[in-house]
């Protein structure tokens, strides 16, 4: 691949409408080095500010020489260039994951600061294939499956991917013929992380035809059905599923003639709909859950519970998840919840409705929804006492909702990137 079809990837992502400002995350390694260079042409050629960031880990030694080489090529070039140092690592969970959640949460403020609403990452097709082995080796479905989005939006910036079609081996021999210098990260040849496994298995299978680039191919497939059963599933909310306050109610006559993915994905989309959670829960977890449908059993999962009435299937949240939630009025509660009110009293605060305020409302059943689904429902408290429980009672000007509204629940169908 030469010069020009590797800065046309770029430029893809990114016009015809270039932004003023434009960040670069950058590690040392060759797939960074090499998007940084090829960006820095990008930037030039189309007027862009261009900003860099590199985030030590303080895991490994020889990693401030790594980023010595970022340093290096962005005062030659006349770049701006911001090291983040993180520290939080205590042992504990999973090392690569709480690694790059801190990376985003840095790089997340740092372009806030500055100003940039888009940065570029480096992911490869070679990111692509060893993601698709591992998910895989996890038996996932289509949507594990999927390759990774080119764009997508995470806290208000937009993190883009301009490399996913290219392989580690097209940058090295650009950087090469450029007589760019890059680190190889030495725990790239550590077995013990499941992805430097799959790289080297991926090795070993390319003379069977399974490339990065084949697997990578692959995985855009499997996106682009992952695509069309997302709408598929939209369609089939918007005539088997309402919401009202917070709650989804699934008809379980016209439930049950879905097919099965459909049904599971709509199942999946109501519980991390109501409980906002960024993971879905497991395939197990999911067909035990429909097997309790078919029951007609109650169950919890996740912090929400499933219930199933003669004619409905009722998603809320467990009061055992928000028991100890509470907030400020104002501010979102159970990260969707915003309850406002005629004063800013500080003494004041929003907490779940629980057994003892919905005691207190003798027609609770006017709003037909199932009484587990009420107990979780916001409410105004000052210490123990009730103060008002706005969905029984707007008048003094309290108000609550859902962030985003109701429909946010149809919308997210199609929001994924």
């Amino acid at each position: 691949m030469d010069d020009a079809a590797l800065i046309a990837a770029i430029e893809a992502r990114l016009l015809p409408t270039p932004p003023d400002k434009l960040g670069v995350a950058v590690s040392g390694g060759g797939d960074s080095m090499a998007l940084l260079a090829l960006s820095c042409k990008v930037a030039r050629a189309h007027g862009i500010s261009l900003y860099v960031i590199s985030v030590d880990h303080g895991l490994r030694s020889g990693a401030r020489d790594e980023l010595a080489l970022v340093s290096d090529f962005c005062t030659l070039h006349n770049l701006p260039h911001q090291i983040e140092n993180w520290r939080g690592w205590d042992g504990a969970g999973n090392l690569q994951g709480v690694a790059r959640d801190a990376r985003y949460a840095l790089i997340h403020c740092w372009a806030e600061e500055i100003g940039i609403g888009a940065v570029l990452l480096g992911h490869t097709a070679d990111d692509q294939a060893e993601t698709l082995m591992m998910r895989l080796a996890r038996g996932a479905g289509v949507d594990g499956l999927s390759a990774m989005a080119p764009r997508r939006l995470r806290d208000g910036i937009v993190y883009v991917r301009p490399l996913l079609g290219i392989t580690r081996a097209e940058l090295r021999t650009y950087l090469t013929a450029q007589g760019i210098e890059w680190a190889d990260d030495p725990s790239n040849d550590d077995t013990r992380f499941a992805r430097v496994a799959m790289r080297q298995a991926l090795a070993q299978l390319e003379p069977l035809g399974l490339t990065a680039r084949t697997l990578a191919d692959v995985a855009q497939n499997m996106r682009q059905a992952r695509e069309a059963l997302d709408w598929q599933s939209f369609l089939a909310a918007r005539e088997v599923a309402q919401v009202q306050l917070g709650t989804v109610r699934l008809d379980l006559r016209q439930f049950r003639t879905l097919p099965a993915e459909i049904s599971r994905r709509l199942l999946v989309h109501a519980i991390m709909w109501v409980n906002g959670g960024e993971y879905p829960p497991r395939r197990s977890a999911i067909a035990a859950l429909k097997s309790a449908i078919q029951e007609q059993r109650t169950v919890t999962l996740d912090g929400c519970q499933v219930a199933v009435s003669r004619d409905a299937i009722w998603v809320f949240r467990e009061l055992n998840a928000v028991r100890d939630t509470c907030c400020e009025i104002g501010d979102l509660w159970d990260n969707r919840w915003r309850v406002c009110g005629p004063e800013d009293d500080p003494r004041l605060h929003v907490g779940p409705m629980g057994e003892a305020a919905l005691n207190a409302q003798p027609d609770w059943r006017e709003l037909g929804l199932p009484r587990g689904a009420l107990l979780s429902l916001p409410a105004v408290w000052e210490g123990s006492e009730l103060i008002v429980a706005p969905v029984f009672d707007a008048a003094g000007g309290w108000s609550v909702e859902v962030d985003g509204g109701q429909d946010a629940f149809f919308a997210a169908l199609l929001s994924r990137q």
